[in-house]
């Protein structure tokens, strides 16, 4: 892959739904089995283990992407979710309302149902999870005067997955949008986090993306000096290399935010 002339995430060039489905839900096997399987894994046990718990959770991750939520929807009653653009606020809707041109989350929903013993339970994690889903936030990338998140409510868990990835240019903002999105997250609430660690670009169709390069030990950092303290960690190393993504391993992370700062 080369890397030149990569755009931006907010980008008008960026197809959600063909995003969504490529690196997701309907892509070559072994990239699903890393960029979705996997992390699936790591929320099950997460919210299963009795670690994280509450009734509120702020959520935001990637391309408006649903699996992340259906682990969740079973421990936390109202879900708030932000979204980036026009584009993934409706690509996140269609979802929800049950749209037609709605991406098809049912082996993630499978998926899951297997993993908690309960095969035949797939269609109602779907509809627990529509249920918990109370709203979507849109926050603009593109305006630095944005205080949407200002009006979402105290929260008990905020999750994101991939999401810091794309839409930070710099480690600086990788900082504030940290302490951003974690504002609203009560003292002694937990903040789970999926990242590609080592990750500089991606595509979707014809079009290159860029992405902000990170790795464990600035994760770790940002995350102490913004008063949280990691509880869990498990790096999900990479097995086959493909010209969609060129991250070197995924790491999930559960913190639990002990001061405000």
């Amino acid at each position: 892959m080369s890397y030149t002339t990569c755009k931006d995430y907010h980008a008008a060039e960026l197809n959600f739904k063909e995003f969504v489905e490529t690196h997701f839900s309907h892509g070559d096997v072994s990239i699903i089995q890393e960029t979705m399987c996997e992390p699936m894994k790591q929320l099950h046990e997460v919210f299963s283990s009795g670690m994280v718990k509450g009734n509120r959770m702020l959520a935001s991750s990637v391309g408006g992407i649903i699996y992340p939520l259906f682990s969740a929807s079973k421990y936390f009653k109202e879900i708030h979710v932000i979204e980036f653009t026009d584009a993934s606020v409706k690509h996140f809707n269609q979802w929800v309302e049950n749209g037609d041109e709605a991406t098809d989350w049912s082996f993630a929903a499978k998926f899951l149902s297997q993993l908690e013993g309960n095969e035949n339970g797939w269609e109602e994690k779907e509809e627990q999870t529509r249920t918990a889903v109370k709203g979507v936030f849109k926050y603009d990338l593109l305006d630095s005067n944005s205080t949407k998140l200002v009006t979402i409510p105290e929260v008990d868990c905020f999750l994101t997955v991939f999401l810091f990835n794309v839409i930070c240019k710099t480690k600086e903002d990788f900082k504030n949008n940290v302490k951003s999105f974690t504002s609203s997250l009560k003292i002694g609430g937990h903040m789970v986090l999926i990242l590609a660690l080592d990750m500089t670009c991606y595509r979707v169709g014809d079009h290159k993306f860029s992405t902000l390069t990170v790795n464990e030990k600035f994760v770790k950092k940002v995350l102490t000096n913004t008063g949280f303290v990691i509880v869990k960690e498990v790096i999900m190393p990479t097995s086959k290399e493909n010209d969609l993504v060129d991250y070197k391993n995924m790491v999930c992370m559960v913190a639990q935010k002990v001061k405000k700062t």
